[in-house]
């Protein structure tokens, strides 16, 4: 059982390296062909004023660019970038650069912002916890700890409206949906770029919800390094150091791209918004801070586990030792006595036998309180 856990703590989640050989000397520009497998995108809409909010779903891109088209805020969710027939129609339609449109279709991007005379474009990659099971946690004695996807998302901010591509179906903007229906905080009194930031909040916020398991489980395996250095602790460490590494390239250069929404020249980004974007990036700051120090901790970890084991393995060689030292001169007198020779005179005394058990047992008592005298035991 230890083994088979073993096996599936170090199974990769993510890759390390992005696949992208498949697309060499390809057009710049070029979508990718659609799988025949890939399912079809859900769309899903809102459209709101500071009186009302209208939610829509299943749109067709000419009803989602009329809605965009009225007057309020509209945010078009396309989940399924797969289906990159209706990802490159949405891209048209909503006056996008085809090297923008191809950049969405590969969901391999590197955070980044993209400025247009009338469009700003942001890639981020959200970090979304998810329950499994304890055997695939980072490590199955002590740290109960939820895994978590990393997908790519891209935000595009327009004249009233925000347009938002994402890999999957599901995501963490659930609250902001339901501020959007209840009218609560100041969401539907404020433009798209607030929505944006909004939007932008959440994101880095769950990031928090994973570096939180995260830390739990490095404080658990470092106690385990610690009492009890088994391979299994060395295969969970191993693996954290991993998810990590691949958090911290999803999180890292969102740093440019907070500081780039914040600059006051920035278009589209009104001023009364630039609050919300800095508390965003003060935000994204605290959890780089944490992402640094579990890195740290993580590499001086795997140092403690191998000083912890080496440690281990010395008491078992010092007890080893003392037991062989105490038998060694014990040996030499049972097979000193034990050789089949006649003329042996302590063989014939009455109270031989006594005798030598005698000293034996002074032997090994003066032993042990030598080794205890100078500290060894």
């Amino acid at each position: 059982a230890v083994a088979r856990t073993a096996t599936r703590l170090v199974a990769p989640r993510h890759p390390i390296v992005e696949r992208r050989s498949d697309r060499l000397g390809a057009l710049p520009g070029t979508l990718p062909d659609m799988h025949p497998d890939a399912p079809p995108a859900r769309v899903t809409a809102f459209h709101y004023t500071a009186d009302a909010a209208e939610e829509v779903e299943g749109l067709t891109v000419a009803e989602a660019r009329a809605l965009a088209d009225k007057p309020g805020v509209t945010w078009i969710n396309v989940d399924g970038v797969a289906d990159t027939e209706t990802v490159g129609a949405f891209g048209e339609a909503f006056g996008l650069h085809p090297l923008a449109i191809e950049d969405v279709a590969h969901p391999t991007q590197r955070p980044k912002l993209d400025v247009y005379p009338d469009r700003l474009i942001v890639f981020i990659r959200s970090v979304r916890a998810t329950d499994v099971e304890p055997e695939d946690a980072y490590c199955d004695a002590g740290a109960s700890v939820a895994g978590h996807t990393i997908e790519q998302i891209a935000l595009v901010l327009g004249p009233g409206f925000v347009l938002s591509f994402q890999e999957d179906v599901g995501d963490v903007f659930d609250s902001v949906r339901e501020r959007i229906r209840s009218g609560a905080g100041r969401i539907r009194r404020l433009g798209p770029d607030y929505l944006l930031a909004s939007l932008l909040d959440l994101v880095v916020d769950h990031t928090f919800i994973t570096l939180e398991r995260m830390g739990d489980a490095t404080e658990t395996l470092e106690a385990q390094a610690l009492d009890d250095p088994e391979p299994r602790v060395q295969a969970a460490i191993v693996r954290l150091r991993r998810e990590v590494s691949l958090l911290r390239r999803a999180v890292w250069p969102l740093r440019d791209v907070l500081a780039g929404l914040s600059r006051d020249d920035t278009p589209l980004i009104t001023d009364g918004t630039i609050p919300y974007v800095r508390d965003v990036q003060d935000h994204l700051v605290q959890a780089v801070e944490v992402l640094e120090s579990l890195r740290e901790i993580l590499s001086s970890l795997a140092d403690l586990y191998l000083s912890a084991l080496g440690t281990r393995q010395n008491e078992v060689m010092k007890a080893l030792t003392v037991v062989g030292s105490i038998f060694l001169p014990l040996t030499f007198m049972t097979g000193l006595y034990g050789m089949n020779f006649e003329n042996m005179p302590e063989l014939h005394t009455r109270y031989g036998y006594f005798v030598l058990l005698g000293v034996m047992a002074l032997i090994s008592t003066g032993t042990l309180s030598y080794f205890k005298h100078r500290g060894w035991i």
